[in-house]
């Protein structure tokens, strides 16, 4: 088994395991919980169209603040995968990217 460390990095390994099962169900998981918290703060309306329960600012707020974090989230996702193209097409290095 000792011959496999030369080759295979298992805390680098474990390492990425963990960001990817963290972003991998950590992102949508608040997408969901933005949703969730957008369609409480929305109010219910009854049959005849009168608000039964009205809209509740605080979760509507919430709820814009979560999509706000996921849609960051993605960008800076992108940003740093792509980190090395924008480096050496633009001169601007972002999010530790080293010039060539």
């Amino acid at each position: 088994m000792s011959h496999l460390n030369h080759w295979f990095n298992y805390q680098a390994s474990l390492k990425i395991l963990i960001f990817g099962l963290i972003l991998g169900s950590g992102l949508p998981a608040l997408f969901a919980l933005a949703v969730r918290a957008g369609a409480a703060g929305d109010g219910v309306m009854g049959s005849d169209g009168a608000a039964v329960k009205h809209k509740n600012p605080a979760l509507t707020a919430i709820s814009y603040a979560i999509y706000a974090l996921a849609l960051v989230a993605v960008i800076v996702g992108v940003l740093y995968v792509a980190r090395d193209f924008i480096g050496a097409r633009t001169g601007l290095y972002i999010l530790g990217a080293k010039p060539a």
